[in-house]
Parts: structure tokens; sequence; C-alpha cells
């Protein structure tokens, strides 16, 4: 596995507390991305999503799961 360029040693073994702070930032981060779309979505500007690859906005994907019902 890389990170960075560097190679790192997949047998190596976290820490309880480097994994509790890893968790942390992860809701954290969570957080305020779900605050951003909430606020984009109130100001009328359309989120946009990377899925397998392909580039899509909120409004096309809403209109695809109208489609398949």
């Amino acid at each position: 596995m890389e990170r960075n360029g560097k190679k790192l040693k997949s047998e190596s073994v976290i820490s309880d507390e480097t994994l509790r702070e890893m968790l942390k930032n992860q809701r954290v981060a969570n957080a305020a991305v779900h605050k951003a779309q909430e606020e984009n979505r109130r100001l009328g500007v359309p989120n946009w999503y990377s899925i397998n690859g392909v580039i899509v906005n909120e409004a096309e994907l809403t209109e695809q799961e109208t489609r398949k019902k």
C-alpha cells in the first residue's frame, strides 16, 4: 500500500488512540460536508458527485431515481 508516494507496511498496527482520532476527524469532516450540501440546496446551488468515476449533479441523480420508480 502507498500513501503520498511512500510505501506503508500492510502488517502495521494502528493504536486505539490513533483510530479514535481518525474516526473523530471523519465525523467532523462528514458533518461539514452535510452542512455544505444543505447550504448549497438552500441557495439553489447543485451538489456534484463522482460516482464510479462519472461526475453527476444532484438533479441528475434525483431524475434517475424518479425514472426507476
